[in-house]
């Protein structure tokens, strides 16, 4: 696709509305004519056609966004007119029936052809003509909720049944989230801030990987009160619903005395199993025969099992507590208007400990429709998680139960300042945007890091300065008094260059991954792979399963 010029202030914003329970959720990605307003990039690449299901609002499912903001520019990610190379964003209202439980959209209308002797995918070339050398390019960046987690598990449970991903079931920053990339800690209460940058293959184009790092998990943790809502319906049967008793199982494995535990299953009807349990310490025994006890049947009946659900959290919710509804679920429920608005309604709330959502999604693998659980979870401010098999739920609820249930730092928003002649070529998170009202920030959990990996390039090689500083600036606010912190960290190229390059490594190999997933070639699966071994030279067994996973593919 061709890049917009550079002196010309415009946002793309395609608009997709999709009908959830007969409400409109919008998902905007950059694809609008906006003039001189704020400039947004988003994750541009396509999304599945839904029936009957759910999306997020916001971003699509692809991970990784070709773009030219910065250096005094516009965005260009996303499609159309003069966008450069990308995905595309996903329109809801795409040809075909998804998942769920009720019959697809209607076919939009194929997009235009380009007139006549256009290529589509010539770029224009990015110059330093016109750009102010006095005015540094500042940039938001969202990574997603640094616990949404479950696109890479999808994957991994697809490649080891022989079938290639489709692209939009990839989403890179998730895999970024999901694999762990080891940065020092804080200290506690703190953020740390670690930019890292190497030149890329081209003259003028560099890798900068960013990591936001929270301090390790207290012991003793703060007391919780969790909330299961599990999905009891019939198509949980078989390996659903023993990931189901695994998830509950595991949860209990991590349980302390006094902690306190709310059930309710949902299919045609919804049955309150467990109401104000207190716990009587790790594998209490009430719970792991409530366990035992769930069975699949039914219909579903989402609506009504969220809405008990919610009441039981807030009839046992303490303002001192962690207070999390757990929704387990095979994704083929539709979540309407009214779930919504009450899963936002209590994530949202700004003055209290507010109640956030965990969703976990447990196959079947060819038949998941995980746009429920993005939704839920995109309301919810909570961890997305799925399971490929029973022992993942003791990895990600016992192993990982801090990361996925607490919160180490509220509202992170990072700032990215750069030397006037860079722009933003390729970004392999969530969003990014020339202002900050445009990017919601996100949580922290403990223990935790969030991942900015991207490609910048310069207007012109002879012009990039290794005495120029970059910084990188985290704001957040405490977890429980909602105290205003900020931590950052500024550098020289030259001295950025000179500094290790360790996590780096690890991440473009994790995005080199994701990327030849998507693009599905035999070439960029293999180009992949050799990355991958060459990034492991000390067994790193999350690159050694990553090494494994892309010999699967169909397509290797």
């Amino acid at each position: 696709m061709r890049a917009v010029p550079v002196s010309i202030a415009l946002c793309l914003r395609v608009v997709s509305v999709v009908l959830l329970g007969g409400a409109g959720l919008i998902a905007c990605s950059a694809d609008d004519d906006v003039g001189g307003e704020p400039l947004v990039g988003e994750d541009p690449s396509p999304e599945p056609p839904l029936g009957g299901g759910s999306t997020s609002a916001g971003v699509g499912a692809g991970g990784s966004t070709s773009a030219g903001v910065g250096a005094g520019s516009s965005t260009s990610a996303g499609t159309g007119a003069g966008a450069p190379e990308s995905d595309g964003p996903w329109d809801s209202m795409s040809a075909g029936a998804g998942g769920g439980g009720g019959a697809g959209e209607p076919a939009a209308d194929p997009p235009p052809e380009p007139p006549p002797g256009e290529d589509p995918g010539a770029a224009q070339e990015f110059t330093c003509e016109g750009l102010d050398s006095s005015q540094p390019v500042v940039l938001y960046v969202s990574a997603d909720d640094s616990n949404s987690m479950s696109s890479p598990v999808h994957a991994r449970e697809l490649l080891r049944a022989g079938v290639a991903p489709e692209p939009w079931q990839v989403r890179t920053y998730e895999f970024l989230n999901y694999y762990r990339i080891d940065y020092a800690p804080a200290d506690e209460g703190e953020l740390r801030v670690e930019p890292q940058i190497e030149p890329g293959e081209d003259a003028g184009t560099y890798t900068l990987q960013i990591g936001v790092r929270s301090h390790d998990p207290k012991a003793p943790r703060r007391p919780i009160t969790v909330t299961f809502v599990l999905d009891t319906s019939g198509s949980m049967g078989g390996e659903p619903m023993n990931r189901e008793k695994a998830t509950v199982r595991a949860i209990a494995a991590s349980l302390s005395e006094g902690d306190i535990v709310n059930m309710v299953t949902w299919n045609t009807s919804n049955a309150v199993v467990l109401s104000g349990h207190v716990v009587s310490g790790p594998d209490d025994p009430v719970l792991l025969d409530a366990a035992d006890e769930l069975s699949a049947n039914g219909g579903t009946d989402l609506e009504n099992g969220l809405q008990v659900g919610y009441e039981l959290a807030q009839e046992h919710y303490d303002e001192g507590r962690i207070n999390r509804v757990i929704l387990v679920s095979d994704g083929r429920a539709n979540v309407g208007v009214t779930s919504a608005e009450l899963i936002a309604t209590h994530a949202e709330d700004a003055d209290k400990e507010a109640i956030y959502l965990v969703g976990v999604g447990t196959g079947p693998v060819l038949g998941y429709n995980d746009r429920l659980m993005d939704v839920v979870t995109d309301e919810g401010r909570g961890a997305y998680v799925y399971l490929d098999e029973v022992e993942e739920a003791f990895h990600m609820f016992r192993d990982r139960f801090d990361e996925v249930m607490e919160v180490a730092a509220r509202g992170v928003q990072v700032e990215l300042t750069l030397p006037w002649y860079f722009k933003m070529e390729r970004f392999h998170g969530e969003e990014f945007s020339t202002s900050a009202e445009e990017i919601e920030p996100q949580h922290l959990a403990p223990g935790d890091a969030m991942i900015f990996n991207q490609v910048v390039r310069g207007c012109d090689a002879a012009v990039i300065d290794d005495t120029d500083t970059l910084t990188v600036r985290a704001r957040w606010q405490t977890p429980i008094t909602h105290e205003p912190k900020e931590a950052s960290r500024e550098a020289t190229l030259a001295e950025l260059m000179a500094g290790s390059k360790e996590q780096l490594v690890k991440g473009k190999a994790i995005v080199a991954y994701a990327e030849a997933l998507k693009a599905g070639t035999t070439e960029a699966l293999r180009a992949a792979r050799e990355q991958v071994l060459a990034a492991n030279p000390g067994g790193d067994p999350e690159l050694d399963e990553i090494a494994e996973l892309l010999a699967l593919h169909p397509s290797y």
